[in-house]
């Protein structure tokens, strides 16, 4: 068991995102790890991972990585290679955070139960969890594209809570957006608003260290 730094209170289970939270979600990184052209930069990330809307219907699974590029170059169709480029590569590109991979195996260590709760595309996750083992170590997932629900949709907190029995007063979720957090709340759950891509750790006590 291990306990919020803020308050004290004991935590049966620990629920990450992953973007930003445990994996380095950086598009407009990969998109000049992939070679692409600064140039285009802007004008690629407009129609793909900065056009919300769309990008949120791959992360609900009501559209595919085929039809994100569809969609894509029917808006830039003089970019169709650079756009197509970037989606077969993006996956390769996700960084594991050390040293919340770190936190995540203090956690472990300390008997608590831990779950992911994150948008993602399900084909990018699966890659995702070839690619990363620590990803093997968790209890549970819900991948918003599996089920067809993202955050901060009420639902989706619902469906962790239920799935996995959770008591959502001794359950804490971290994620890297506020208004994810804020749903997390309003569900029951104690939350942690992480900025993107720093420690963990520090939100918590761990037995060693009271």
């Amino acid at each position: 068991m291990i306990y919020l730094k803020e308050n004290r209170k004991p935590m049966d289970a620990v629920i990450f995102d992953l973007g930003n939270v445990l994996l380095d979600y950086s598009p407009r990184r990969i998109l000049g790890e992939i070679g692409i052209s600064p140039d285009l930069h802007d004008r690629i990330a407009a129609v793909l991972f900065e056009d919300l809307e769309t990008w949120t219907e791959l992360d609900r699974g009501t559209i595919t990585s085929a039809d994100l590029i569809d969609i894509a170059v029917s808006k830039e169709p003089f970019l169709r290679k650079e756009i197509t480029e970037f989606i077969r590569e993006w996956p390769y590109h996700f960084n594991a955070i050390p040293e919340n991979v770190a936190a995540l195996y203090r956690i472990i260590e300390t008997g608590t139960k831990i779950y992911v709760l994150s948008n993602f595309a399900l084909d990018v996750f699966r890659i995702e969890q070839k690619r990363n083992v620590f990803l093997s170590e968790f209890d549970g997932f819900i991948i918003s594209s599996e089920h067809h629900l993202v955050k901060p949709d009420p639902a989706i907190y619902r469906l962790l809570i239920e799935t996995f029995d959770l008591d959502p007063d001794r359950s804490v979720f971290i994620d890297d957006i506020e208004a994810n957090i804020n749903a997390a709340i309003a569900a029951g759950l104690n939350g942690i608003h992480l900025p993107a891509r720093t420690d963990v750790s520090s939100y918590f006590i761990f037995p060693e260290s009271e």
